[in-house]
This record gives structure tokens, sequence and C-alpha cells, in this order.
């Protein structure tokens, strides 16, 4: 398998990849000892996957909706013309960017110092996890194992962070966007999803003629690897002690922490 950046990109010294996630999939993740990979098309953006080409034509389709809506003149082609270039593009819109999403998979991480109290509460509920990787050592053993990996579906994996510009309404003005500089889809987003911070590893698929409902990647031992599990803050304890148990039989009881973000009962020593 092929691996690429998108674009250069650093991590300092303090930060960290975070996978917030239910037990389900720490319980998978544990007994696969395997990274899992979504397709676009089952993320919540519709919008996943999108370039500036896409923007451009989507852009254009809204600009004649607008001026048929305001019923000012239209340009020197016809309005028949001007209709089917509009559904011909609109089609090339929807077509292309579900094309990208059924066959790009992502495996998403959220890059940052701390915990983030935003993404335990829209990726996971009190009896969910986060796993914390040392963000260096992660993508090295991802980036290795790819090179093992043999696929004639999968030949690609690119990764590197996402960036988030003004992309849904579009601004054709946002000179951010437009001085870029990504060399590959899937790591553009609308500013209203800033507060992810992601990034991101992309498996693309090869051969549209097969459908994968996921891909996965394994890791070496996880003994090994420098990571911690952190249980939510309001995890009973009877339950973070459950998963200490499992832990003990992979020999991982070490990896195990509480979170470091304060309740209310820790603060006020209330029940």
């Amino acid at each position: 398998m092929q691996i690429e950046k998108n674009k250069e990109y650093h991590f300092n010294n303090d930060q960290f990849l975070w996978r917030y996630m239910d037990l389900h999939r720490l319980i998978y993740f544990l007994n696969s000892e395997n990274i899992f990979f979504s397709p676009l098309n089952s993320f919540f953006d519709p919008l996943e996957g999108i370039t500036e080409k896409h923007l451009q034509d989507k852009e254009f389709v809204e600009a004649l909706d607008l001026q048929k809506e305001k019923e000012e003149g239209l340009p020197k082609q016809s309005k028949q013309e001007l209709m089917e270039e509009k559904e011909e593009i609109k089609e090339r819109f929807k077509s292309g960017l579900e094309e990208i999403q059924k066959t790009y998979f992502a495996s998403c991480w959220y890059l940052g110092v701390r915990e983030s109290l935003a993404m335990w509460d829209t990726y996971s509920n009190k009896d969910s996890v986060a796993m914390k990787f040392n963000p260096k050592e992660l993508c090295n053993t991802i980036i290795d194992s790819c090179r093992r990996f043999d696929s004639k579906d999968f030949d690609l994996m690119v990764h590197g962070k996402v960036e988030y510009f003004k992309v849904s309404p579009f601004d054709p003005k946002d000179e951010g966007l437009k001085k870029a500089g990504h060399r590959f889809k899937g790591f553009l987003k609308d500013l209203s999803y800033k507060h992810e911070e992601e990034f991101r590893f992309l498996a693309v698929q090869n051969n549209n003629e097969k459908t994968y409902s996921f891909f996965e990647l394994s890791l070496d031992n996880l003994q090994d690897l420098d990571f911690r599990i952190v249980t939510h803050p309001y995890m009973e304890p009877w339950k973070h002690n459950n998963i200490y148990n499992i832990l003990k039989t992979k020999g991982l009881e070490s990896k195990l922490t509480r979170s470091e973000i304060p309740t209310r009962r820790q603060v006020f020593d209330t029940p």
C-alpha cells in the first residue's frame, strides 16, 4: 500500500491523538487489535470528501437558482441551455461526491492537548472511553502496518490534519481555502466542525466495482504501544472496574486511567 501525506504537518510535544468510542468499539479493538475505518458515506456530514471543484459547481447551480428567483436577465445562452447545464452540473456534483464517499474510508482522531468535553458529549455516553495515543507513534505504527498490507482493492493510505473553511455556505472569496494546497480529497470540512480538530487516516479503495462496509488495519502488539484508555468523567466506579478486569485478561490493565475532567461530585464532595 502506498502511503502519502495530504500536506506537511507537525505535532507539538504536548499533543495527543484521541479516539472517543463506546464500550462495544473498545471491546472490538481489544479483541481484533485492528484500527477500524468507516466509509465517508456513513458520517453525519453530507459534504464529506468535498473538493474546491465541487464547491465551485455547487456555487454555479445556486447562483442560477438565485437568478431565477429574482427574475433577473439570464446570460446570452437560452434558458433551456442553462437549465440543461445546471442539471448536468448537479448530477456531476452528486455522483462525484457519492463516489468519493463510497470509496474513501476514514479513521478519525481528535488532536488535542487535553480531553475535550465537547467530544465526550458528541461521540460518547457515560459508559464510554477515549483512547489516547502518542501521535508520532500511532502514525508510525499505522504507516508500518500499511506497508505490510497487501490488497488489490486498497492501494493508498493518506494521512493529515483536516482543515476548516467556509464550505457551507461556500465563500468563494475565502483566501485560506484558495491557498490550502490539499493534495487529496477528504481533508476539507466546514468551519462548523472546527471543534473536532480532526486528524485523519484515509484508506482509498481503487476498485469501485466492489462495495465495502468498512476497512481494517492490523496493529502490532498492543502491549508495546504508548497509549491510554480513559474512562468517561461520569462513569460509575464499578463500571470502571469492569473495564479494568477486561483489560487485565489482555495484560493491558496498566493502560487504564480515569478522566481528568472534574465532576460536581468531586469538586463539592456531594453524593
